[in-house]
Formats: structure tokens, C-alpha cells, sequence
């Protein structure tokens, strides 16, 4: 119960953590280029982590370019990145015991193919969406089945599903799964994936949102996640500072 209700100094530690990530983050973006090691950029990752006086990795950062962000919990991180193919980075900080949990995903070359957009842009106005719904009363279980009928609006808009489809599906294994298999809300503080039971949201909680679609048979996947401090009349974002919309990724690795 003590470590789900964050106090001020926690607060403080995870946004410092978040702010490491951020300038880990803006590193990476001007390293890339086609033909760059996935390992490179981890590299970049870890060279601001230290330099920054973190303590170490959340956890072992995702790297994952083409068809390796289509695998969740990749972390080989030794392919290269080809022209043309999209990165997906989860990555985090621990800072003084605590910890950020965040998720990137950008081109190879610095511009997003139209493919990329349609896609990336599906799973950020699951995020932005989504993340309004993480507010004081609403029970973790609707926050979830709300958020996946999100994505699963955004599937049948990206013509990977239908809705005739979808009113034919099975109920207990719905066509949206083959897409997006996993949850976008955990509990972060002390541990990556904090302990608590997943009941009502409340007040001084610390979540992560982290929608995602992952389309195998075109080598792509892509997965956006931020941190929010969850208050009284509903959420700030710890990680506001980290790039995410498409022009002010281009904007920086074409800088």
C-alpha cells in the first residue's frame, strides 16, 4: 500500500529519472543513421545514464529496428538498422532507486514512410486518448478494456481488421490480439513494474500508458509509453518533455 501512493521526494526521484531519459533520448535521435548497430544506440543510452549520475537501466533497454519490434521483450540488440525500417525503443532510467519506463519509435533514415505515419499515428491517438482516461475513480480493469477498443478502432481504420469481421469474432479470443497483445497501464516507482493490486486509480499513483500494433507480415511495430502522476482532478505528464510528435522527431534527426 505505502510504495502505490507516491510521496513529494518519490515524485521528485522518478522525474529526475524521466529527465535523464529525455536527454538519453535526443542523443539517440542524432546518432541514427542507416546502417548503424542496434547496440549503438543503446551505447548512447547508457554513455547519458552514467554521465547523468543514474544508477543504472530501469531494465535492459529495447532496441528494436524492422521486424524486431514486432517481438515485445527483444533485447539482442545486435541487427542492423536498415534505410527504410522504423525503431522501437523502451527504454528506462533508475535514479536513486526509482525509476522511469518510456517508449520511442522513429525511422532509420529520419523520415517517416507514409506506412509509419498511419501507423504511428494510430497508436498516438491511442496514447493521448488513452492517457485521459487514467484518473482518479475509474478501475484499472475498464481503463484497459476502454483502451482496447481504442486500438481496435485504430486496427480496423489501418484495414488490418473489420468490423464484419470483429461482429463475427470469438468473445474470449478477439481479433484485435493478433496486433496488440498486452497491457498499457502498470504501477512504476521503486521497480520498473511496481508491486500493487490493480483496482481503483487514485491520487499520488505513478502509471505508465503504453499502447502499441505490431504488424508482423510488414515488419513493423510500434509502441508509444509516457509516465503519468496521477492527481486529484487527473494526470501530469512526467515525460512531456520527450519528443514524441512525427515533425519534432524529423526536426531533430534531419537537425
Amino acid at each position: 500500500d505505502l510504495r502505490q501512493i507516491k510521496s513529494e521526494e518519490e515524485i521528485k526521484l522518478i522525474q529526475k529519472a524521466a529527465d535523464i531519459s529525455v536527454q538519453s533520448f535526443l542523443r539517440v535521435l542524432k546518432a541514427t543513421k542507416p546502417n548503424i548497430k542496434e547496440y549503438e544506440l543503446e551505447a548512447e543510452l547508457s554513455y547519458n545514464l552514467i554521465k547523468s549520475g543514474g544508477t543504472r537501466h530501469a531494465f535492459k533497454p529495447i532496441v528494436a529496428s524492422g521486424k524486431n519490434a514486432c517481438a515485445l521483450h527483444y533485447n539482442a540488440n545486435d541487427n542492423t538498422c536498415i534505410d527504410g525500417e522504423m525503431i522501437l525503443m523502451d527504454f528506462g532510467v533508475c535514479y536513486a532507486n526509482y525509476n522511469s519506463d518510456t517508449t520511442r519509435c522513429f525511422p532509420v533514415n529520419g523520415t517517416f514512410s507514409e506506412r509509419q505515419k498511419e501507423v504511428y499515428n494510430s497508436v498516438l491517438y491511442c496514447l493521448k486518448e488513452g492517457s485521459k482516461m487514467l484518473k482518479p475513480g475509474i478501475s484499472h480493469v475498464e481503463y484497459e478494456k476502454n483502451m482496447a477498443c481504442l486500438v481496435e478502432e485504430q486496427l480496423v481504420k489501418l484495414g488490418l481488421i473489420s468490423a464484419e469481421d470483429i461482429s463475427k469474432q470469438d468473445p474470449k479470443k478477439p481479433l484485435y490480439k493478433k496486433y496488440f497483445m498486452h497491457g498499457t497501464a502498470h504501477h512504476i516507482g521503486l521497480d520498473v513494474h511496481d508491486v500493487g493490486p490493480y483496482k481503483a486509480i487514485e491520487p499520488g499513483m505513478v502509471f505508465t500508458c503504453e499502447p502499441g500494433i505490431y504488424i508482423a507480415e510488414e515488419n513493423l511495430g510500434c509502441r508509444l509509453e509516457n509516465d503519468y502522476l496521477i492527481t486529484k482532478n487527473g494526470n501530469i505528464n512526467l515525460t512531456e518533455a520527450m519528443p514524441i510528435e512525427i515533425n519534432d522527431i524529423e526536426r531533430i534527426m534531419n537537425s
